[in-house]
């Protein structure tokens, strides 16, 4: 698509942002046809949204849960501003006029830049660019959306609805655990906790996928980069007054309260 139509893409996603409105899929005349012009037109909305540089990557719907959930049955990968990336534990906003959904993530730094001199990687070599494993939420902005008619390539330009994330403590010796079968729980106000596994969305796996798809489309992946690997467990909506908290492990958690 020509780069004028691409980024008016990105200027109709930016436009229902500031007008607070319901996320509605992209008028079929500026829909890209395809995940290249569309990433193309994601980075346009990086550029021109005014909420910074980027501080990292996010992966979505890297598990099967959360692609029943949306129908679209492959992984699509968005930015995170950096001063969207937030230490737990945390205050978290709700906007009346938003939906405020959370995820349930395993977040990674990444502790050298990477080009795509590097050239691809798999499960086992890309342990050795990673630094820090922790829990991490995922703030979902998703406006609303129904669920029922997504358009994938609209997912993908409005950067994959992510409003920022929040980061837990870090696990310690991770390079001596085996990821997947990592215990994670959630805990939400009062009900009893639930649990899954971390391999449940293949975290690594996942940040294969990413990092190999960024570098063919030849980007770089600065040192300290936060890369999140999808959720184990649904999205959830919050209100205001909830208390989230997700475990990986015995005790590296993550924590936030709506206000």
């Amino acid at each position: 698509m020509d780069n004028n139509v691409l980024e008016h893409s990105a200027m109709e996603m930016i436009a229902q942002h500031r007008s607070g409105s319901r996320f509605k899929n992209l008028s079929q005349e500026f829909q890209p046809k395809n995940l290249t012009d569309a990433y193309e037109a994601q980075d346009m909305f990086h550029r021109l949204s005014n909420r910074g540089i980027l501080g990292g990557f996010k992966i979505a719907l890297a598990s099967k849960v959360q692609q029943e959930l949306t129908g679209v049955n492959h992984p699509l990968y968005g930015g995170i501003f950096a001063k969207e990336i937030i230490m737990s534990p945390a205050k978290i906003p709700f906007k009346s006029n938003l939906s405020l959904g959370l995820e349930f993530e395993l977040a990674v730094t990444i502790s050298q830049e990477i080009t795509s001199e590097a050239g691809l990687f798999d499960k086992n070599s890309i342990r050795a660019i990673i630094d820090i494993v922790c829990p991490a939420f995922e703030i979902i902005i998703d406006r609303g959306a129904d669920y029922v008619d997504l358009d994938p390539m609209s997912m993908v330009v409005d950067n994959v609805w992510c409003g920022g994330v929040v980061l837990g403590a870090p696990v310690p010796n991770w390079q001596r655990i085996e990821l997947n079968k990592l215990d994670a729980t959630l805990m939400w106000n009062d009900r009893p906790p639930e649990t899954a596994l971390v391999g449940d969305a293949n975290p690594l796996d996942s940040l294969v996928w990413l990092i190999n798809s960024l570098l063919v489309r030849n980007k770089k992946i600065p040192k300290g980069a936060v890369i999140i690997t999808g959720s184990v467990f649904k999205t959830r909506n919050t209100k205001i007054g909830d208390q989230i908290k997700y475990i990986i492990g015995t005790n590296s958690k993550v924590q936030v309260d709506i206000v």
